[in-house]
């Protein structure tokens, strides 16, 4: 029953169940896309999978935690529960976008699999993380028909993780700071340690202390910065390698 004055509340758009039709021209294609039949259930798969998978691949070539099966998988499953979610509301009705709303909150489980700290307190897994729910994101587009912007949400991670990742790169190259973890002989003080740093031309910004078991002498995460002008972060690596009464050290990366 309509109600006087009250305005008027569109219907919700819910693409038509069909065995696909003949339609005429390009028109008629689209149509038969935006429609949920065996044609556009494929063609929705496909997509998500070869998104997926050309995401994954370049996280695998880097030997990261999920790869390209996993963002395959990943992409396909998201797609499918936006099919599942279209042909019920179709056959029994209701939201058609219930079931897949939970894919969003859900890949987070997966998403912190992939996050590690490790026994220094860095944090590695974050961009994977970030990569697989994205990448579920594309597989929901590809699985509501929404081709364009699977398509363009392919491209841009791609872009993210490829090609943003070599200015990610060049701007680390070009930063005058180390993060590092450092293990002093046990005759070391850690005030003699940050002296030879200073005197090398490092400066310690922030240093945390890491006990180690058995008595052993504790390991320090230290934050420095390249204090001596024209020292680049090679010639830096190269005396921390040369530097006296150090045991053990690394670089830290992200």
């Amino acid at each position: 029953m309509a109600v006087e004055g009250a305005p008027d509340v569109p219907a919700r758009r819910t693409p038509a169940l069909s065995r696909g039709k003949a339609g005429c021209g390009f028109e008629g294609i689209l149509s038969n896309l935006e429609e949920l039949n065996l044609l556009s259930m494929t063609l929705r798969l496909a997509l998500a999978m070869l998104g997926g998978g050309i995401i994954g691949a370049t996280r695998g070539r880097h030997r990261r935690a999920a790869g390209m099966r996993t963002h395959l998988l990943v992409c396909i499953g998201a797609a499918c529960t936006v099919l599942v979610g279209q042909y019920s509301a179709l056959r029994y009705g209701g939201d058609p976008m219930r079931i897949p709303a939970q894919v969003v909150s859900g890949i987070g489980f997966l998403g912190a699999g992939s996050i590690l700290v490790t026994g220094k307190k860095h944090i590695t897994g974050l961009t994977t993380a970030a990569g697989l729910w994205a990448s579920a994101c594309m597989g929901l587009a590809a699985g509501a028909g929404y081709y364009a912007c699977a398509v363009a949400m392919a491209l841009l991670i791609f872009t993210a993780l490829v090609l943003l990742n070599r200015l990610d790169a060049a701007l680390v190259k070009a930063s005058r700071s180390l993060e590092i973890y450092l293990e002093p002989e046990e005759s070391q003080r850690l005030g003699q340690v940050i002296l030879r740093l200073k005197q090398a031309g490092l400066q310690a910004i922030h240093v945390e202390a890491f006990p180690s078991p058995g008595g052993f002498p504790p390991g320090y995460r230290m934050e420095l910065e390249i204090l001596q002008p024209g020292l680049s972060r090679q010639e830096a690596r190269e005396a921390l390698n040369q530097l006296a009464g150090v045991t053990f050290w690394e670089e830290l990366r992200s």
